[in-house]
């Protein structure tokens, strides 16, 4: 007998219970976290360029 495999992926169709999250709120604020801009690298960071 052949097994059919009935998932199909579908990119961010999920319901936010779906993803862990108690609210719709409470992944949209997680999702504003992640797509905020970032604000410019501190001068502790060195920058190599290539010569």
């Amino acid at each position: 007998m052949k097994i059919k495999n009935t998932y199909i992926a579908s990119l961010g169709s999920e319901n936010f219970d779906e993803l862990g999250f108690k609210s719709e709120e409470d992944l949209n604020i997680e999702i504003s976290k992640l797509i905020q801009v970032r604000s410019e690298p501190s001068n502790n960071y060195e920058v190599n360029t290539i010569k």
